[in-house]
């Protein structure tokens, strides 16, 4: 396992951080990535909980956003690179769209 990339939000909350770390695994390399989850009240957590077992779907999604920082465009970049190194899964050649 290789050392984990810590990048911040522009907006400087601890709660939009995003960690990713490069599993090395030979039989499936990849890059993980944790996102902290916030932390309801004990009923809001189970209503949540509740609307998702029946199935509740919300138009815009359960997501929260994160601005990557431009001085951490090298981190991203860096482990984007060491998965495409370690991954052995190759991309199939693109078909020549002129031949019939």
């Amino acid at each position: 396992m290789e050392d984990s990339k810590y990048l911040e939000c522009m907006c400087s909350s601890p709660e939009h951080t995003l960690r990713f770390f490069f599993d090395d695994d030979p039989e499936f390399p990849c890059v993980y990535a944790a996102v902290f989850l916030a932390n309801e009240p004990w009923h809001r957590r189970i209503l949540t909980g509740l609307k998702y077992v029946l199935g509740y779907k919300c138009k815009y999604g359960h997501f929260d956003e994160f601005m990557l920082k431009p001085e951490d465009c090298d981190s991203l970049i860096e482990i984007a690179s060491l998965l495409k190194k370690k991954s052995r899964v190759r991309t199939k050649p693109k078909r020549n769209s002129a031949r019939r």
